[in-house]
């Protein structure tokens, strides 16, 4: 079988059959077997261990029976829902590869959203004058997972220095794979930590976070195959999601940790929760905003010392 006959086979399976040329299918539909077609490319890639674009250039080239095989079985997994992210080890984000298995939540474009903020106020501070960001910039990032928040602001803004914490020593395992891969033993100091409770410095330029927040009573925003197949300890953040966010914003106070820019992500239902605690906590000294995501979702807290 030729690849972009296999290609076709396994876009169908994930699709289910829905074939993607007909002009009766809507906006929906058109997402969906666009996601199935890029699917069926990264676990061919995969398994034929090439690129993508090599699967175009050699279209015409045979297919063994037996990663034919493999390939079928990986496309029947992702069918049954098991993320494709799982299967290749591999997940993109920020216009980086990291390695990602069962331990650690897979990166989501969302996300990027912090990393974005933070480069933004970064290069903004740097043009000020007053501000000498030639000097080691000390970041602390918690619940890092797989580092890709830590890897991606340190690949564009090379004086960051990251204390990267998890409670999950498995996850920190996988962060340390990824310190690795993008050569960032120099720059990443990883430790295991529940929140802050390991965390003995008190003084940071900024603190970004990614803490659980779906809520197990309400706020439950999760599908079944992320609940099935993700680590639960990456996604519940308590009754209504956010008891992790106050426990570590209370953690901050009380251990009089000092920073200039702390930035976190959090969920679907909860803008006036987080708000609230942002008010209640940050009465004072800071300014505080709200920012949605390009879905008009708000997504992002961002609190900055005045």
């Amino acid at each position: 079988m030729k690849i972009s006959e296999l290609l076709l086979e396994g876009k169908r399976g994930l699709s289910d059959g829905k074939e993607d040329s007909s002009d009766s299918l809507g906006l929906e539909e058109r997402v969906q077997n666009a996601v199935c077609s890029l699917d069926a490319e990264v676990l061919l890639a995969h398994v034929l261990d090439c690129s993508r674009e090599n699967l175009i250039r050699d279209s015409q080239e045979e297919v063994s029976e037996d990663d034919r095989q493999v390939y079928l079985k990986y496309v029947e997994q992702v069918v049954q829902g098991k993320p494709v992210a799982y299967l290749t080890h591999q997940k993109e984000f920020y216009g980086m590869d990291f390695y990602v298995d069962e331990r650690v939540l897979i990166p989501r474009p969302e996300t990027e959203m912090i990393v974005d903020h933070v480069l933004d106020w970064l290069v903004d501070k740097s043009r000020k004058d007053d501000a000498d960001l030639s000097r080691e910039i000390r970041m602390l990032d918690v619940g890092t997972g797989s580092l890709n928040i830590t890897a991606a602001i340190i690949r564009h803004f090379g004086h960051v220095y990251s204390h990267a914490v998890d409670i999950s020593e498995e996850a920190l395992e996988v962060a340390r794979i990824n310190s690795e891969s993008h050569g960032l033993e120099t720059h990443a100091e990883i430790y295991q930590s529940d929140l802050l409770s390991n965390v003995d410095e008190t003084d940071f330029d900024i603190i970004v976070t990614n803490l659980p927040y779906i809520g197990e009573k309400v706020n439950r925003n999760v599908s079944a195959d992320v609940e099935k197949h993700e680590p639960s300890s990456a996604l519940w953040g308590g009754d209504d999601g956010l008891e992790l966010y106050k426990k570590m914003i209370q953690e901050i106070l009380d251990k009089n940790i000092d920073f200039n820019l702390f930035v976190g992500e959090f969920g679907s239902g909860q803008v006036d929760a987080m708000s609230a605690m942002l008010s209640k906590f940050f009465e004072q000294g800071y300014r505080w905003e709200i920012k949605a995501d390009l879905a008009g979702i708000p997504r992002m807290f961002i609190v900055e010392k005045v």
